[in-house]
C-alpha cells in the first residue's frame, strides 16, 4: 500500500503540516493555498483526506471550516487531534529584535500573540497562513517585518527565530478534524484512542424555548455538550443553526442517540458532521 496522502492549508512549515507528520508519520503531506482549495479536492476525489483546524483554545472557532462543513454535506469527520501551538516570532538572517516595526502572520496566529506585539507599539498585517508568512518574508526581504509562525517554519525558509514562545498561553492548542467522504482504513493505526465525539448541526424555529427543547434531551440522558456554538443560517437573515459537540458515540440504544431522537422532534433539520475518535494528545 503506497503512503497516504494527507491534504492541509497552508505551505510546508505550517502547524497543520505538522499535525499531519505527528499523527500519521507515514502519511505525505500536502498543502493547498486556501480552505476552500482542500475542500475542493475532497470533493472531487472521494477516497482524498485532509486534516483542518477547527478550533483554537484561546482564539476559537475556525469558521471558515465548519461553513465549509455545513456546506458541503458528502463530508465527514472521521477523527480529532489536538496540537499544541507554539509560536515564534521569526526574522531574517540579522535582524534584531529592535529592528522589528510590523508583524505578519494568518489571522489565528495574530490572535494567539497579540499580547506580545500588541505591547511593544507593532502594527499588523495579516498573510494567508503562518508558513506563508515566513516564505513572503524570506522572499521580499521587507525591512523591519517580522512574520509569527512555527519554529519549523523558520527552519523550513532559512530565516531566524527572535523570540520562541510568544504564544499569549503556554498551552495554547488547536485541534483539528481528519474529513473525508469515506472513512480512510488508516486512521487509527498507532494511535492511541482518548475518547469519542458527535458532532451535530441543527436548526431550530424561531420560537421561545426552541434551543432548550433541542438540548434538552441531552441533559436528561447525562450527554455533556463540550461545545455549543451558532452560525447565520442561509437564505434566512438574522436566524442561526447550532453546531454541537457531544461527548460519545452512537451506538444503537446508547443515550447520545436516544437524545438525537427526542432533539430531532424539536429541530427543523438536523445533521450529523460525524462520529469519531478523539486521539492522544500531541
Amino acid at each position: 500500500m503506497s503512503a497516504p496522502i494527507v491534504y492541509y492549508q497552508g505551505e510546508p512549515g505550517a502547524f497543520s503540516e505538522e499535525a499531519v507528520k505527528r499523527h500519521w508519520p507515514e502519511a505525505v503531506p500536502r498543502g493547498l493555498p486556501t480552505f476552500a482549495d482542500v475542500v475542493a479536492r475532497l470533493i472531487e476525489s472521494p477516497t482524498d483526506v485532509a486534516l483542518l483546524p477547527i478550533e483554537n483554545a484561546y482564539a476559537g472557532t475556525v469558521y471558515d471550516v465548519l461553513d465549509l462543513m455545513i456546506q458541503h454535506q458528502v463530508l465527514a469527520i472521521w477523527a480529532e487531534v489536538v496540537l499544541r501551538v507554539e509560536l515564534a516570532l521569526i526574522g531574517l538572517p540579522g535582524m534584531t529584535l529592535d529592528q522589528v516595526r510590523k508583524v505578519r502572520s494568518h489571522p489565528q496566529a495574530l490572535m494567539q500573540s497579540r499580547g506580545y506585539w500588541q505591547s511593544r507599539g507593532w502594527t499588523m498585517e495579516i498573510a494567508s497562513d503562518t508558513a506563508g508568512s515566513a516564505r513572503e518574508l524570506k522572499e521580499h526581504r521587507w525591512p523591519g517585518v517580522a512574520a509569527i509562525a512555527s519554529p519549523q517554519a523558520a527552519r523550513e525558509y532559512g530565516l531566524e527565530i527572535l523570540v520562541n514562545g510568544i504564544q499569549d498561553h503556554p498551552d495554547n492548542r488547536t485541534r483539528f478534524w481528519l474529513v473525508a467522504q469515506r472513512e480512510p482504513d488508516w486512521r487509527l493505526q498507532n494511535l492511541t484512542v482518548i475518547g469519542h465525539k458527535t458532532s451535530i448541526v441543527f436548526d431550530t424555529v424561531n420560537q421561545p424555548g426552541s434551543l432548550v427543547r433541542a438540548l434538552l434531551p441531552f441533559a436528561n440522558r447525562n450527554v455533556n455538550l463540550s461545545k455549543v456554538d451558532s452560525r447565520p443560517r442561509p437564505h434566512h437573515p438574522f436566524a442561526f443553526q447550532f453546531w454541537i459537540d457531544c461527548e460519545g458515540s452512537l451506538e444503537p440504544g446508547g443515550p447520545l442517540a436516544e437524545a438525537l431522537k427526542e432533539m430531532e422532534a424539536a429541530t427543523e433539520r438536523y445533521r450529523i458532521l460525524g462520529s469519531y475518535a478523539v486521539l492522544k494528545l500531541s
